[in-house]
């Protein structure tokens, strides 16, 4: 109270103090519209004919780090699959943060390295471990809705660690 007794004395502050919460506000919204734009060249372009399976609410988590461990998607996530590419993202505006929380994915189906089966409160999905580029390996916690559609349009039989294709 006694500091906004000071304040009405100052009406000059109020302007200084809105425009700072505006800037704190933009400049991260700014930010997450960039990152979701620098990320659009990325996405490939799929013919819906070349589509094996679709998913538009599947959840999912990056096991990259920290901050994508604890970050995800619960029923945001876009799964798509063709015969040589998995593609993961996310609809807007959700899709300004999955690039943050590192789900934002084009993986060939080739440098799919295992898919193994994984429970996690009561949901069932899988864990996706692919190779990248230069050979690291990488992990992603997926829960599709349909667990069994997506194993089949993937072409990995349970066990199996490559593509039964």
């Amino acid at each position: 109270m006694h500091l906004l007794r000071h304040l009405q004395h100052f009406p000059h502050l109020y302007r200084l103090i809105f425009a700072l919460g505006l800037l704190c506000g933009a400049v991260p919204f700014c930010y997450l519209v960039w990152r979701n734009f620098a990320t659009r060249p990325n996405r490939p372009r799929i013919a819906g004919e070349d589509v094996l399976h679709r998913e538009s609410f599947a959840s999912g988590v990056s096991q990259k780090n920290l901050l994508t461990q604890f970050g995800g998607a619960n029923a945001c996530l876009r799964l798509i699959i063709t015969k040589d590419l998995l593609v993961i993202t996310s609809w807007f505006p959700f899709s300004l943060l999955t690039p943050i929380y590192d789900l934002e994915h084009a993986i060939p189906i080739r440098d799919i390295v295992s898919l193994d089966d994984l429970q996690s409160f009561g949901r069932t999905g899988f864990e996706l471990i692919y190779a990248d580029r230069d050979g690291g390996k990488h992990s992603i916690h997926l829960f599709p809705k349909d667990p069994a559609a997506f194993r089949r349009a993937l072409g990995i039989a349970p066990g199996h660690l490559i593509p039964t294709r």
